[in-house]
Formats: C-alpha cells, sequence, structure tokens
C-alpha cells in the first residue's frame, strides 16, 4: 500500500474525533486534527505527481472556476479588510480548496482500495454513533464548555461534533450509507452482512433521533425517500413517514423541555433573525459579496455582533443557511458557480445510474445524500462544514472514474 493511502486511511481514522481535537488560535481561527491530515493527503497527492496523469474529473473545472471566483471576491473587497482580516478568510478558502481535492485523490484510487474505503467509512462512521450513544447517557449537556462557545443542548445526542443540529446531519448522511448497502445486501441475500447493516441502520436512526433536530429529520425524510425511489423500494417510504410520526407522538411529552420541543420557537427566531442580517450584506453587495469566508467581519462591519463578545461563538463566521452564506460571500455570481459544482456531482450520478448491479448504489447513495443534504443546508450551514465537507467529497470520489 502506498503512503498516499495509508495517510488517506489516516485522515479517515481521525475522522471520529470530530470537534474533540479542535484547535482555537487567535483572530477566529481553528483547526481539527482532520484539517491536518487533509493538508497532509493533498501534500503528498500533490508532490506525487499525480497531476501528470492524463485524465479529465468531470469536476475540475466546476471546482476551479468556484475557487477562483472566491479568491476575486475576496481580492475586490481587500480594501475594507485589515490584512489579518484578509489572511484569516483566505486560509478558510484554502480549507475549502484542500477539502474539494479530496475528490481527486478518492477519484484516482483503484476499485479494489474504494472498496476499502467504504468499509473504512463504515467503521469510522459507526464509531460516531457509538460515541453519541455514550455521550447521550454520561455526558447529556454541553453547559460547562459554555465558555469555549458551545450551546448546552440539554438531553440531546451531540457525539463529538458537540452540536446535535451537526451531529443530526452525519448521522442522516451515514444511516443513508448503511440503509443502501443494507437493501442491496438484502436483494443479494448475504445474510450476515445484511443483518449487520440492519442493527447500524437502526442504531443511526436512533441516533438521528435522539439528537432532536429537526433539519436532520427533514434531511433524514428527504434523502430516505429519494433513496428509497432510486432503488425501487416504495413500500418503505410509509415506514420512514410513520417513525417520523411515531417519535413527533412520543417526543411531544417532552416538549416542556425547550431543547427537546421539536416545535421549539427560540432557535427559529435566531435562523430567521439570522436569514434577515444575510439578506440585508446581500443587498449590498449582490454581485460577488463580501468575500468568501469574510462573513464574520462583515457582522462586525453592520453591527450585527460583538467582535469581542464576553464569551465566544461558533456561529459568527457564517450564517444559518448555506446558500445565503455563498450569496453573501461570493454574490450571485459565486452561487452559480457553486450551485454548477453540485450539477455536474447530480449529473454524473445520474449517469452512473444506468449500469447495472450493485454499481447502482453508491451513485443513488449520493444523488440521495446531495437531496438531503440540500434540504438540511436552508437551516444549518451543513455545506461548509468541515466533517461533513469531507464526508460528501469522498462519496462523490468513490463513483468518479480512475480515468
Amino acid at each position: 500500500m502506498g503512503i498516499l493511502k495509508i495517510i488517506f486511511i489516516i485522515l479517515l481514522l481521525l475522522f471520529p474525533l470530530g470537534q474533540i481535537a479542535r484547535f482555537e488560535f487567535q483572530n477566529g481561527v481553528a483547526v481539527t486534527l482532520s484539517d491536518i491530515a487533509v493538508g497532509a493527503v493533498m501534500l503528498v497527492f500533490i508532490f506525487a505527481n499525480r497531476f501528470k496523469q492524463k485524465f479529465k474529473k468531470s469536476l475540475t473545472i466546476p471546482i476551479i472556476i468556484f475557487a477562483v471566483i472566491g479568491l476575486i471576491s475576496l481580492i475586490i473587497n481587500i480594501g475594507i479588510l485589515s490584512i489579518s482580516e484578509f489572511i484569516v478568510s483566505l486560509l478558510y478558502g484554502i480549507r475549502w480548496v484542500l477539502y474539494a481535492g479530496i475528490f481527486f485523490v478518492v477519484s484516482g484510487f483503484d476499485l479494489a482500495f474504494k472498496k476499502i474505503i467504504i468499509k473504512v467509512v463504515i467503521l469510522t462512521g459507526g464509531l460516531v454513533v457509538i460515541g453519541g450513544f455514550i455521550q447521550y447517557f454520561l455526558y447529556p449537556n454541553l453547559r460547562n464548555l459554555y465558555y469555549l462557545g458551545w450551546d448546552e443542548h440539554l438531553y440531546r445526542m451531540f457525539s463529538s461534533f458537540l452540536d446535535p443540529n451537526f451531529a443530526g446531519t452525519f448521522f442522516a448522511l451515514y444511516f443513508i450509507l448503511v440503509f443502501g448497502l443494507t437493501i442491496d445486501y438484502i436483494n443479494s441475500k448475504k445474510k450476515n452482512r445484511s443483518l449487520f447493516l440492519s442493527l447500524l441502520s437502526i442504531s443511526t436512526l436512533l441516533a438521528i433521533l435522539l439528537s432532536y433536530s429537526r433539519s436532520a429529520l427533514i434531511m433524514l425524510i428527504a434523502g430516505s425517500i429519494t433513496l428509497l425511489v432510486l432503488k425501487k423500494q416504495k413500500k418503505l417510504i410509509f415506514m420512514i413517514l410513520g417513525l417520523a410520526v411515531i417519535f413527533f407522538v412520543i417526543a411531544s411529552k417532552n416538549f416542556y423541555i425547550e431543547s427537546l420541543n421539536l416545535l421549539r420557537t427560540t432557535s427559529s427566531k435566531a435562523r430567521l433573525e439570522s436569514a434577515s442580517h444575510a439578506i440585508t450584506i446581500i443587498q449590498d453587495n449582490p454581485i460577488l459579496g463580501v468575500g468568501f469566508n469574510a462573513y464574520r467581519h462583515a457582522q462586525v462591519r453592520y453591527g450585527f455582533i460583538r467582535e469581542e463578545a464576553k464569551f465566544p461563538s461558533h456561529s459568527r463566521s457564517g450564517t444559518d443557511n448555506s446558500f445565503l452564506f455563498v450569496l453573501a460571500t461570493t454574490g450571485v455570481v459565486g452561487l452559480a458557480s457553486y450551485l454548477f459544482i453540485w450539477f455536474s456531482i447530480l449529473k454524473n450520478a445520474f449517469k452512473k445510474l444506468n449500469y447495472n448491479g450493485s454499481q447502482k448504489t453508491m451513485p443513488a447513495i449520493v444523488i440521495a445524500s446531495i437531496v438531503g443534504i440540500f434540504a438540511n443546508a436552508f437551516f444549518i450551514n451543513s455545506l461548509f462544514y468541515p466533517s461533513i465537507m469531507l464526508w460528501m467529497w469522498v462519496l462523490v470520489g468513490l463513483i468518479e472514474n480512475k480515468n
């Protein structure tokens, strides 16, 4: 096994650490071990001269276009950004490029290693789920970490992500993967594998419910229905919808606890306020925005947040809607180019659905994941959350041909 494959496996094995392995620096810069590992993978990939291979990737041009527009959006706003603000924003832009580069790494692997990757992501995702159950029973809130910018999230599962909404988003993505593979193994009558993945699917479904994340529930329904339609298992759609209704009825007993109330209005009002701030910024900067990931500095200029708050916050650099975030930071030009990336991914995935047998499964999982994450991204900035980006780029790379 080559050095690139080894480092990539290490990257996947670091995934369950989530935000636990997070290091905070000045000026709002934060780095996780996964960030460092992604950087290491890309350095090895580049210095291994992989770009000298004669191959065309379906996403090369779309990714380059968005990256260039993001850089231009920063440069044209350089006059209103301090040097440190420009550098910090640029660093986060570079991070996005590095994570997007994982697509090229994964797509360049041979089919045998891609099968190993699927097994490893099932393992690491399962560890996040297991960690979530341990946390739920032994560490039910984050009140003691409030001074570090984390909300308390009382009686909710947040696992190593330290946030039930992003944890719920990942659980939904993981459920789509293992549930899709479960259907495959059941159809192929592989009893041991289908039983194992069935138990894993049920556990993950329970984890989603225990996150009490409404955006995750919406994502679960949207993604699962899409997957079942593509896999021609429409009868199971009623099972998913029935489970959602049953959970709502059971959970209603705890609605007197604000964090467990699925009809809670506090977070809804906060999201509406966040969207209102983003729209105000967009109206003043419609073409190329305020600069990719310079959103926090724009919020300070507009008086929406204070630079020096008593306690830090992990929601300052973005808005709760991924699409408004892109619009505010890169304008309509950037949003168009960003959506072009996802259009290209979906086009490629639908093309792969014409394949025969089990080769249809991963493209179906990718399509269902995108439908789910898009529904989710209207409520939280999940499309730019590092762990979610890594997961999605790995899945997308798995369905791309090597040459």
